[in-house]
């Protein structure tokens, strides 16, 4: 769990806007089926159980501190775990959103056994994983759960959730941990190689349960090449004039807005 994070952007003052924007829903579908290569008995009891994804839902956000990527979209995404034994990813969105102040801390999405609760637009960034991954990377905390089937569903609602997001931004899977550089980040990765940080999640729950990020990375590359589960509803969408301001639409349930386009979001609307 991340509790300390430097403010990146600070939110700028706005004008009152009026208008009305539709957003428009986005299915991300994947060819067919693959093979799971990386040898893991949780990933052989998702493919053998044939375990679904439990979908996403998305709640307006809260955080009015984010930023625009270093380079524009996301580079890539760093997973997490909440370090919270007992706590839902609806515990934890609803923590949250409620506390980032006190906490110094955002993310992007909770993931559980049922599913995933995304808290914030992916295509701006949140204080995750300190000031050098915040400015790169999608933020995802996985949910601790306390049995092997749960967990085996949460990590297979992770993976795809995951595969989504890269094919949403055009990115291919490949992993960061022992290498320094890849599109797939665990927090230990990043505190290794970028600094800003010094958790080491999900590396530990994960070897709970005989786990590891190889085989996450695995079963990532099997939604991203071979099922067609994976689906997202977020849809970014294009900034628009609205008088003294400027909004733009960020996903279905939510328009954010902006005094700039590049600036800190006032709010959503």
């Amino acid at each position: 769990m991340k509790r300390i994070n430097k403010r990146l952007v600070s939110a700028m003052a706005c004008a009152s806007v009026l208008a009305t924007v539709s957003a428009i829903s986005e299915q991300v579908l994947i060819t067919r089926p693959k093979q799971v290569k990386a040898a893991s008995a949780i990933n052989n009891y998702i493919l053998n159980n044939k375990l679904q994804y439990g979908g996403l839902q998305v709640l307006p956000s809260t955080f009015t501190e984010d930023f625009p990527y270093r380079y524009g979209k996301p580079e890539g995404i760093v997973i997490h775990e909440t370090a919270t034994p007992g706590a839902t990813a609806a515990n934890e969105a609803t923590y949250f959103r409620r506390e980032w102040m006190n906490m110094d801390a955002y993310v992007h999405a909770f993931v559980d056994k049922t599913g995933v609760i995304q808290i914030h637009p992916t295509n701006r960034g949140v204080w995750g994983a300190g000031a050098v991954a915040n400015q790169r990377f999608i933020q995802i905390e996985l949910a601790e759960e306390s049995n092997t089937s749960d967990f085996a569903r949460s990590v297979n609602n992770d993976a795809i959730y995951v595969a989504s997001l890269l094919k949403q931004y055009g990115l291919t899977p490949s992993l960061a941990d022992g290498t320094g550089s890849g599109t797939i980040w665990s927090h230990n990765a990043v505190s290794q190689y970028l600094g800003g940080t010094n958790h080491t999640d999900p590396t530990g729950y994960f070897s709970k349960w005989g786990y590891s990020m190889s085989q996450f990375f695995d079963l990532v590359k099997y939604y991203y090449y071979g099922s067609a589960q994976a689906t997202t509803t977020e849809k970014a969408g294009t900034t628009t004039d609205a008088g003294n301001a400027a909004i733009k639409v960020v996903y279905t349930s939510a328009i954010a807005e902006w005094k700039n386009p590049g600036s800190g979001v006032v709010g959503y609307l």
